[in-house]
């Protein structure tokens, strides 16, 4: 597989904090991959790095070999935990913004999600559940034809035939020319669907590794490893 994303030696700093030091790692393209780790472990600030959202940073960050910065923003796509929308919008208006101010976003394909997730184009952002507010923010996410995805928390909060909802779009939206990085704490939800899984301890990737080796090799589940990994 050909490598997408590429970090070396990253250092980054939030105020006083280090939140990162002579960081590595790299990921494949065609891989769905999730980003575990302890609350305030770094996990949302990866996201907002490779999204290039977060600046001052130092080392090397490639995505499809370009360093991240304004052009990777092209053809990256983040959902965030919280998302920006407006309550008196309605969805069509969001959808019309976003095909307006992205140029990979497939029109076509919001309304495929929007149906596939239940929901009414006409109905305003304020009204929605959730749950519903999640499928939505999802939808606008992976209607952008993107060479990356980044979903934080995407299961966060939400109920459980919401979070069915969302694993299934994944799956059935996913692009195998893309790569999805995803984290959560739902380890059986996504379990079902992910490739690979990378575990963030202490500012590095102390375990990166493919769920078939995980359950073939290691013989254990990922609720299994987390509880050995952060020795729960």
């Amino acid at each position: 597989m050909e490598e997408l994303v590429k970090i070396q030696q990253l250092s980054y700093r939030k105020g006083r904090k280090q939140i990162f030091n002579q960081l590595d790692f790299s990921v494949s393209s065609g891989k769905i991959i999730a980003l575990i780790g302890e609350n305030g472990s770094g996990k949302t600030t990866i996201m907002r790095l490779l999204s290039g959202l977060a600046l001052n940073w130092k080392g090397k960050m490639l995505i499809d070999n370009c360093a991240v910065g304004t052009k990777t923003k092209s053809f990256v796509a983040y959902l965030e935990d919280q998302n920006n929308f407006q309550a008196n919008q309605q969805l069509e208006e969001v959808i019309s913004f976003y095909a307006h101010f992205y140029p990979d976003f497939d029109k076509r394909r919001a309304y495929e999600l929007l149906r596939f997730m239940n929901l009414s184009e006409s109905e305003k952002i304020g009204n929605l559940s959730k749950g519903n507010a999640e499928k939505f923010a999802l939808s606008m996410t992976l209607a952008r034809r993107a060479k990356l995805y980044l979903l934080d928390e995407p299961l966060s909060g939400v109920d459980l035939l919401s979070r069915e909802k969302i694993i299934q779009s994944l799956l059935k939206w996913f692009d195998e020319g893309s790569t999805i990085i995803i984290t959560t704490h739902q380890l059986r939800e996504i379990e079902t669907i992910i490739d690979e899984v990378m575990f963030l301890r202490d500012g590095q990737i102390i375990l990166h590794e493919s769920l078939e080796t995980i359950k073939e090799v290691k013989h254990k589940d990922l609720e299994d490893l987390y509880r050995e990994v952060y020795e729960i």
